[in-house]
């Protein structure tokens, strides 16, 4: 089974990703190992922790693509941000300082985990509003949700969608996530599922280890969309 990984930090130098080009490589074979055969490298965009790594992280992709024609040339990969939400980001937005996912309409957006809920709901509305599709990152980590779980049935309602951590189907951050990774899945509002894997020790990009869980709760057909289909539609701007 092949595996769509649409939110990872394999890019070294722009982030707390992969610390050099050595972790860099080394987490593309990992993934690839585990049956990744397509990415999308997603750094962080947030100034106040980064910097602006929109210079930067181009640099690192075309290294990166370069060894990885060679290592694996059936390997598809694609550049995108995974926006740490800012008051002021739309203008980095609209210079495309921040990227969406491999220049679609689609956004991978995130918030800090104890984000109040009028954050998560105001910001979410505000980039709909101008016409993108945020892509909600690592959803089943967001606390305010625990109280306003049917929010998430609007924000999908209105075109946003929603992204889950492979890791946290068992656990790898807490229970809470866990419990929320099954219900969202159960509750029919997940459109994919990701790595978010940032190095080769504690944050590992392995796909394959949320498929017992999945069979569980979802068919085949559904599997497929949250692993491959649906991360593919969006790097090419398709509607789901």
């Amino acid at each position: 089974m092949a595996f769509f990984d649409m939110h990872t930090h394999f890019l070294c130098g722009v982030d707390d990703g992969a610390k050099d080009e050595h972790e860099s490589h080394k987490l593309l074979r990992m993934a690839y190992e585990d049956g990744t055969r397509a990415i999308c490298l997603t750094p962080h965009f947030n100034p106040y922790l980064f910097g602006d790594t929109s210079a930067a992280s181009e640099r690192a992709f075309e290294r990166l693509r370069e060894y990885a024609a060679e290592e694996f040339p059936d390997l598809e990969l694609y550049l995108g941000h995974e926006l740490g939400y800012y008051d002021s980001c739309l203008s980095a937005l609209g210079e495309g300082r921040c990227r969406t996912l491999s220049g679609s309409r689609y956004l991978l957006v995130d918030f800090p985990a104890g984000v109040p809920f009028s954050t998560l709901r105001q910001g979410t509305d505000r980039l709909l509003q101008m016409g993108y599709t945020p892509v909600l990152a690592h959803a089943e980590r967001y606390r305010a949700l625990g109280f306003h779980f049917k929010w998430l049935y609007e924000f999908v309602a209105c075109g946003g969608l929603v992204q889950l951590n492979a890791g946290n189907a068992v656990g790898n951050f807490g229970k809470f996530e866990q419990k929320q990774f099954k219900k969202i899945v159960q509750a029919n509002l997940a459109h994919v599922v990701s790595s978010d894997g940032h190095n080769v020790e504690t944050r590992k990009p392995l796909m394959s280890v949320c498929l017992p869980v999945l069979e569980n709760l979802v068919g085949p057909e559904t599997i497929r969309r949250l692993t491959w289909e649906n991360a593919r539609a969006i790097v090419h701007n398709e509607r789901l």
